[in-house]
This record gives structure tokens, C-alpha cells and sequence, in this order.
């Protein structure tokens, strides 16, 4: 009887453990963020951006210029810098494309410092190849040529963040990816049909200005050819505060030359910002360091002063009770009308019978 008790309650353990495994974790919650195909790229040039709004008030933005994309996190609107979340410890833990991990995304795991588990703010990959800028709440990856086929081929691109101790996960639809290349091409296009424009009406000029030049001149026809005109130069700049990174010149009409130096500028900027921060994160440390130590300094000082003034008033109370002391043996001396050397420098406490003795040192 007592076996078949055993065996029920057995059972009864296994049900109830299957039960409660099946049920929802609730301390293992994310939030989800979906941009949909209601929300649509904005162009810029040769840039795209997709934004949405979480339901806690954050905004996701997603940028793609050709060579990277960039994923920001602001409390507004405004895909901008000056409007980007401060995180402390900010993670990537995972970016799919239609469920699957990018190849790129895998390769900076592998060659980032420390560990492969996630991509860790303030941790370095190789070649700088993805960028964890969770102090500017921005997460970048360089592009090559098979992510962006993927993208171009792709539904959905999702991102795993865990910029505090939630899990977010922010997935845009990207099944309209193909028009924003169109619109790169669309605007290259039509600059290099402007350029083409401007060459075609400078050999036309100077065409005419032969052929008026011909009219005028001896009866041998004289053709000039146009000299080649140089090639238009064109200059990215950095933002105010940032004199140390200089111009990038680049020739006007290469879409792909501005990209790479907007690219450049964009890096050594982001590297600035973090070196200044580092640079005053340490000098506040060695603020306080110094501080610390004027104030341990300072503590020192008061506890010397008050253990000499202890060991002053220490001394005059011993000295008092010797001189007590030997004020009573040299009374006795001078009762009896006798004057000791050892007494002379009690003298004032002799009674008026008994003299001083010069002759006492």
C-alpha cells in the first residue's frame, strides 16, 4: 500500500513540474519594438533613416549612407547626437536579418576583446568593424557586400539590446530596402547628368567660339579644342568643436569619394568625443584622488595637534604632582627651621622665617 503511495505522489511531482515549466518565466520579460511598412524612409543624401517610438518613450533610429548602418537610441524625434540616451552598460546582444545572425555581426564577436558573448560597451573589435557607443546610445556596423545583399533580399532586420536590465528588441521591415538604393542611384544619376550637362554645354561653347573665330579669321580653318575643364573639388568639414580633425577635400561628382570622407569625418569625431570624455572622467578622478587626500591630510593634522595637546596637558599635571610632592617633603624642612638646596625653587611656598639661599643653583 505504501508503494502504491509512493508512486502516486511520484506522479503527482512530475505533472505538477511539467505544469509550472511550461509556464512564462515572469522575471524573464523584453520589450518589443516593431517599425512596420506604415513607417517609411526618410532620405537625405546619399542616407536613409527609418525611426519608431518605443513605449517607453525612446526612439529607435536606423541609418544606412551605403557603407554602414547605425542604429541611435534618442529621447525625441531627431535622429541627432545631441539628443542620443547615455547608457553605463549598454550590450548588443544579437542582430538578425529574417531570423538569422549576419555574418558581419558574428565576425565582430569573434574579434572583440575579452569574450564573444555579446557586444560589450567600452570593449574594442578589430578593425573597429562594429562600434558599441552605448555613452552616445549608438551601435554602428561596416557593411560588405554580401550584408547588403542581404538587406536588399531581406524582410525584416532585428536588433537584441539590453541597454539597461530589460531586453529590447527593435526590428524594422526593410522588404522596400531595394528603393532606397534606387534613390542613391536616382540622385548619382542625375548629379553625374548634371556634370554631363555642364561638360556638353562647355564643348558647345567652345564649338561656337571656334566656328565665330573661323569666320573672322584666314580662309584655313583654325579648330580649338576645348582644354579639359579640372575636376570640381568639393570639402567635408567637421562639426564646431572639432578643430583638430581636419577637411577631407574630395572631387565633386564622386558620390562614393564624399560617402567614405563623411564616413572618416563621422569616425574621428566619435573617437574625440570619447577620448574627451575619458580625459574628464579621469581628471574629476584625480580631483577627488586629490581632495581625498587633502582631507586625510588634514584629519592627520588635527589628531596630531590634539595628542600633543594631550601629552601637553599630561606633562603639567605630572609636573604639578611632583611639585606637590616636594613642596611637602621641603616643608618639613622648614618646619624644623632647616633650608635645603632642593627647596630653593619651591621658596615662595617657605614660610617668611626661612631665606633664600644664593648659593643654591
Amino acid at each position: 500500500m505504501s508503494l502504491l503511495r509512493y508512486f502516486i505522489c511520484l506522479a503527482i511531482l512530475i505533472s505538477s513540474s511539467q505544469v509550472f515549466a511550461n509556464r512564462p518565466n515572469p522575471f524573464d520579460k523584453s520589450i518589443m519594438v516593431t517599425a512596420g511598412h506604415d513607417v517609411v524612409w526618410q532620405f537625405g543624401e546619399q542616407t536613409a533613416t527609418k525611426s519608431v517610438k518605443g513605449t517607453d518613450g525612446t526612439w529607435y533610429h536606423l541609418f544606412y549612407d551605403g557603407l554602414r548602418l547605425r542604429l541611435r537610441l534618442t529621447e525625441s524625434a531627431e535622429d541627432s547626437q545631441y539628443r542620443a540616451r547615455q547608457f553605463e552598460d549598454f550590450a548588443v546582444n544579437d542582430v538578425k536579418i529574417d531570423g538569422k545572425r549576419l555574418d558581419v555581426f558574428q565576425w565582430c564577436l569573434n574579434n572583440q576583446t575579452r569574450h564573444n558573448r555579446f557586444l560589450q560597451q567600452g570593449q574594442t573589435v578589430k578593425k573597429e568593424i562594429c562600434q558599441n557607443l552605448g555613452e552616445q546610445g549608438t551601435f554602428v556596423m561596416r557593411l560588405t557586400k554580401d550584408t547588403i545583399a542581404a538587406l536588399d533580399h531581406g524582410n525584416s532586420i532585428e536588433y537584441e539590446l539590453k541597454p539597461f536590465r530589460t531586453t529590447v528588441k527593435v526590428k524594422f521591415s526593410i522588404d522596400d530596402f531595394d528603393s532606397v538604393n534606387r534613390e542613391f542611384k536616382r540622385q548619382q544619376d542625375e548629379k553625374l547628368a548634371a556634370i554631363r550637362a555642364r561638360e556638353q554645354q562647355a564643348i558647345a561653347e567652345a564649338k561656337a567660339l571656334a566656328k565665330a573665330a573661323a569666320l573672322v579669321a584666314a580662309p584655313a580653318p583654325v579648330v580649338v579644342a576645348p582644354e579639359p575643364r579640372p575636376k570640381a573639388k568639393c570639402k567635408i568639414r567637421p562639426p564646431d568643436g572639432f578643430s583638430e580633425v581636419k577637411d577631407i577635400a574630395y572631387d565633386c561628382d564622386n558620390v562614393a569619394a564624399r560617402i567614405n570622407a563623411q564616413a572618416s569625418i563621422d569616425l574621428k569625431v566619435e573617437e574625440i568625443q570619447l577620448q574627451r570624455k575619458k580625459a574628464a572622467a579621469e581628471a574629476e578622478r584625480k580631483r577627488k584622488e586629490a581632495e581625498a587626500a587633502r582631507l586625510a591630510q588634514q584629519e592627520a593634522l588635527r589628531k596630531e595637534q590634539e595628542a600633543l595637546a594631550a601629552s601637553a596637558a599630561i606633562q603639567a599635571e605630572l609636573s604639578s604632582d611632583i611639585a606637590k610632592k616636594m613642596i611637602a617633603v621641603c616643608e618639613k624642612k622648614w618646619a624644623e627651621g632647616e633650608h635645603r638646596c632642593y627647596c630653593e625653587k619651591y621658596i615662595e611656598h617657605a614660610p617668611a622665617s626661612i631665606q633664600s639661599n644664593s648659593t643654591c643653583k
